[in-house]
């Protein structure tokens, strides 16, 4: 099973983020065994990171594709160690001394979104990769 790891800079504040952010942590434990962590500041983010894990900076700059390439990522990480820990900035994204640690950097979207919004559009498409790989109807 994935070992997924979401390290967010800052407590989510609207409840409404919240609930759905718990109905796809809901959904995802029968994919991954999923771990969040929330830490004040980016200073602690590196050193949350599980060992071995391979860690993704969410950056504006960062690689775009299709949900099925973000299913293709996933099915790679099931096969090489079966980590992977996404971090997800706070209100001022993350500094590049943090996104050049990373493996990898990921764009959601060219445009800018609140760090909340992120953290729920970044569970979904978790959640929606893993429904493409099983071929499942939630994708269209």
């Amino acid at each position: 099973m994935l070992h997924i790891q979401i390290i967010q800079v800052g407590k989510t504040k609207d409840k409404m983020f919240g609930k759905i952010e718990a109905e796809f942590e809901k959904r995802l434990s029968r994919y991954a065994k999923l771990q969040i962590d929330t830490v004040d500041d980016e200073a602690a983010i590196l050193r949350r990171c599980e060992n071995g894990s391979h860690k993704v900076a969410l950056d504006v700059r960062g690689d775009q594709g299709s949900s099925e390439d973000f299913a293709d990522f996933i099915k790679r990480r099931q096969f090489d160690g079966g980590k992977v820990t996404f971090i997800i900035g706070g209100p001022f994204g993350l500094t590049l001394p943090t996104i050049d640690a990373c493996d990898s950097k990921l764009s959601l979207s060219k445009m800018t979104f609140t760090h909340q919004m992120v953290r729920v559009f970044l569970l979904e498409q978790i959640y929606r990769g893993f429904t493409i790989l099983e071929g499942k109807r939630y994708h269209y």
